[in-house]
């Protein structure tokens, strides 16, 4: 099996995982603590007195180069290179993101004040620019690969992961007759994991194939590529969470309820929210990163690619070091989060929402999530709530998910519909989590 050559490929193995958040589950009145990660004024005048998450994750994974019958992935036999669809483009994308939220607890203090502590461990992986056909010409056997010029452009990938301690208050600002408004804030002090980068510039790859004797197959490259990490790869050492590094990140978000005031309605009080927060404001300070730039104008052999164990070490023994600079920077990917909810009855719900980044996913180091649009049909009670996700990703197109809440346990994917029944899935979500609730008594 010929390696994968492309010199931004360090992250294209994210395209192939099998598994932003919580679909469906965190418009729910019921969401708790998991509400906060969205808008932090979402703890107050909760459906809580108090709520106690034990663990909680979501993993999301979309691209729009490949296309996945699901149903057949599951079993034995499933090759991604010849099964998938596949879709072609000079900007293919993908983004892979992982949330995970450890012991953490909103309290109300007072009728219009309360707190949440939360722990939680994250990752973000985007790749955009990906020229699509060169990953599938350098992913091909050797015996069946033909000579190709491609120009690869500018693609740009990045991941990002770290770990943070968060401590959010929320406050009532406005109570009258049907207007209610309520703000809040959350300050997280972050440790940092796992940063990478590599970013190219004009780049292009020509490969000359020697049908006499593959391993002297050559490959010709034009262009400048900056790659980094966090970790002394150079050296020989395993990625691993630079404890050194820190930063600090805030959210903000405020909701306006219009209230029909109905006090015999389990508390729910308002026909109409709206709800918006900026969230993750802030940087991660690498102190140790490293960051390496290449001038690829050259050419190598096959062999040359076999005989590197990796793709950094390949850079530093064929190509030119133009330049090289030690700490970096990494911003968070910060996003505008919107919520829209209708309670057309007591029971049911009409919502949606979005996920917008405020980060240009072409900056280099740029940490940004995939914009999202959800509109999610929803049954909610006190012990049980079950809802269906209709949701627009950028990078996979629109899938449909399912999830419940039963008591203290919530499971859903924004996905589930589509990766059974569709041939061509080309995003995967999964979300599971388990709390103690303390839930409001209501006259």
């Amino acid at each position: 099996m010929k390696k994968i050559l492309l010199f931004y490929c360090f992250f294209c193995s994210f395209f192939y995982a099998r598994s932003q958040s919580y679909f469906g589950f965190r418009d729910d009145n019921y969401a708790g603590i998991q509400g906060v990660l969205f808008n932090p004024s979402a703890i107050v005048d909760s459906k809580y007195r108090a709520d106690i998450t034990i663990f909680s994750a979501s993993a999301t994974v979309q691209n729009d180069l490949y296309g996945v019958n699901f149903t057949n992935a599951l079993g034995s036999g499933y090759d991604l290179e010849t099964d998938a669809k596949k879709d072609f483009k000079s900007n293919n994308r993908g983004n892979f993101n992982t949330d995970i939220l450890g012991p953490s607890f909103m309290l109300n203090i007072t009728p219009q004040q309360s707190i949440a502590v939360f722990s939680r461990v994250r990752s973000v992986t985007n790749l955009v620019g990906v020229n699509g056909q060169l990953v599938d010409e350098v992913n091909k056997d050797l015996d069946v690969s033909n000579s190709f010029l491609f120009s690869g452009g500018n693609p740009n990938g990045v991941t990002n992961s770290w770990a943070e301690i968060g401590a959010s208050y929320a406050a009532v600002l406005m109570d009258r007759d049907e207007h209610f408004i309520k703000g809040g804030i959350s300050l997280k002090y972050l440790m940092a994991g796992v940063n990478g980068y590599i970013s190219g510039n004009d780049l292009s790859v020509a490969f000359i194939k020697n049908n006499v004797n593959p391993s002297l197959s050559e490959y010709l490259s034009t262009g400048t590529l900056r790659t980094a990490a966090s970790y002394d790869y150079q050296n020989g050492e395993d990625p691993k969470f630079d404890m050194a590094s820190a930063g600090l990140g805030v959210d903000l978000g405020f909701t306006y309820e219009y209230r029909t005031n109905c006090h015999t309605c389990m508390g729910n009080r308002y026909k109409l929210k709206f709800g918006a927060a900026v969230t993750d404001i802030g940087k991660l300070n690498y102190k140790n990163l490293t960051e390496n730039t290449y001038n690829l104008n050259g050419r190598v052999s096959q062999q040359d690619i076999e005989d590197a164990d990796d793709i950094f070490e390949f850079f530093d023994a064929n190509y030119t070091k133009v330049s090289s600079r030690k700490g970096v920077k990494a911003n968070l990917p910060t996003a505008l989060h919107t919520n829209f909810d209708w309670n057309i009855d007591n029971k049911f719900y009409l919502n949606l929402s979005g996920d917008f980044s405020l980060v240009n996913a072409n900056k280099v180091n740029g940490t940004a999530i995939a914009n999202s649009v959800t509109f999610t049909p929803r049954y909610e009670r006190r012990q049980f709530s079950f809802y269906v996700p209709v949701t627009y990703m950028e990078y996979s197109g629109t899938q449909i998910g399912a999830g419940f809440r039963a008591g203290p346990l919530f499971v859903g994917s924004g996905t589930l519909v589509s990766n059974l029944f569709s041939n061509n899935s080309k995003g995967c979500n999964l979300y599971a989590g388990l709390k103690l609730p303390l839930y409001q008594n209501y006259k």
